[in-house]
């Protein structure tokens, strides 16, 4: 297979990135995070040249979320880590203040629950259960690329206090820190980054 095509795209008031994988040998397309922003997503799909078979979610925080469900349609796929399963059909804390929240959406089709490779709707990636941010943060491994939602940005880490835990984070931080080798990092606001960049310069990951 050739090299899977990556494509960013910057959704919602909070500024989220949603993610569009591509193989570029099907069209077939992986859209991690669709936080938002439908109109935009489905756009960035047809520039790219692409077509949705699969959603993951890196968590079930709002921002992360809110277009699943007119993404999804009737036969694409969700999945997401079972602990944040519930935040796909129940309205949350955040639902008071956000002007168009779907919500409830149908469960997702699967969840994960341990780290491992999956295989999916035709794509290969692996999952590290990475709870901290939430309790059902995860990040998805593509070939070298590594999409950590919000537990891990360019230089910070993502907050904890809003349903998260410390103690779980610098686990998770400690994990991504031990990995062999490098990774692009591509999260779930800001800029992308490496893992040996952030190995270097982020005081979080160093103090894990």
């Amino acid at each position: 297979m050739k090299d899977m095509i990556v494509k960013r795209v910057v959704v919602g008031s909070l500024g989220t990135n949603c993610y569009i994988i591509k193989n570029p040998e099907t069209r077939d397309a992986v859209v991690i995070d669709p936080g938002a922003d439908l109109t935009v997503i489905q756009d960035a799909l047809h520039r790219a040249d692409a077509v949705c078979r699969l959603i993951l979610l890196t968590h079930g925080h709002f921002d992360h979320i809110l277009a699943v469900g007119d993404l999804r349609g009737i036969s694409i796929p969700v999945g997401i880590h079972e602990d944040d399963a519930h935040m796909l059909t129940e309205r949350d804390m955040f639902s008071a203040i956000i002007p168009y929240d779907p919500r409830p959406f149908e469960p997702a089709e699967f969840t994960f629950s341990k780290e491992g490779e999956y295989s999916v709707a035709g794509f290969d990636f692996y999952v590290i259960p990475t709870p901290g941010h939430t309790k059902g943060s995860v990040c998805y491994v593509f070939d070298g690329m590594m999409f950590t939602g919000d537990t891990l940005f360019k230089n910070s880490i993502g907050r904890t206090d809003l349903g998260g835990d410390e103690n779980q984070m610098m686990r998770s931080l400690r994990a991504l820190r031990n990995l062999p080798g490098d990774y692009d990092v591509f999260p779930g606001h800001d800029s992308p980054t490496t893992l040996d960049n952030e190995r270097r310069y982020n005081p979080y990951l160093k103090n894990a």
